[in-house]
């Protein structure tokens, strides 16, 4: 398939100026593939740790369940309501910015969190401990599911830039280099045979 070339002055000095510029395009070039590389490891790595977090977070459920059942068949409704009203609720969390490779995605720090040990009973602590740390578990999910939808769009974006780059733009302006160097070269053949030419006429006139 034939590459088309852009419309240009085929001028040495635009021809100097062009190569400096197929130059810069081409390292840009290399820099949006050594972002793409790094991204597509980024989110292979926050991939694998969802999935981890996943399965770790279905075996919290199903042991706090279990847990909660037995708190709750041995204290009942009752018991279990008031410790849930007497227990404070409040949660702050930080989400901050955190770049790579030039994007932004959040990291979500925990500020502060209700402290409530020694407050219930063991059996019932346990239970209490095991939801904190579920929630510290759904809360990391909620980060890694953010990080995974930025690093996904930014890498979109990058695919795009990279393949307009490599399939289009470059092959386009090398194309165009090449026509301008086959012109100029052309220009300097044409005139070497006219200062030959001249020569050869200025030669016999003097030997004749």
């Amino acid at each position: 398939m034939s590459v088309r070339t852009m419309k240009v002055v085929p001028t040495r000095g635009f021809y100097l100026e062009f190569k400096k510029r197929v130059k810069y395009i081409e390292d840009g070039y290399k820099l949006l593939e050594m972002k793409r590389d790094e991204l597509t490891r980024e989110l292979r790595d926050y991939i694998s740790q969802l999935q981890i977090l996943r399965e770790e977070m279905d075996k919290k459920v199903e042991n706090v369940m279990i847990n909660f059942r037995k708190v709750y068949a041995l204290l009942g409704e009752s018991v279990i309501n008031g410790y849930i009203a007497a227990t404070p609720k409040d949660l702050e969390l930080d989400v901050l910015p955190k770049s790579i490779m030039g994007i932004l995605v959040p990291f979500v720090k925990i500020v502060s969190e209700v402290n409530v040990k020694d407050k219930y009973t063991p059996l019932l602590q346990g239970v209490v401990d095991d939801f904190k740390d579920l929630l510290r578990i759904i809360i990391k999910l909620s980060e890694l599911e953010a990080k995974i939808d930025v690093v996904s769009d930014d890498l979109e974006r990058t695919n795009r830039m990279v393949n307009a780059l490599e399939k289009i733009l470059i092959p386009e302006m090398k194309a165009t280099l090449k026509y301008i160097e086959d012109l100029l070269d052309e220009d300097m053949l044409e005139e070497f045979m006219r200062i030959k030419l001249v020569r050869n006429i200025i030669m016999s006139r003097r030997e004749g």
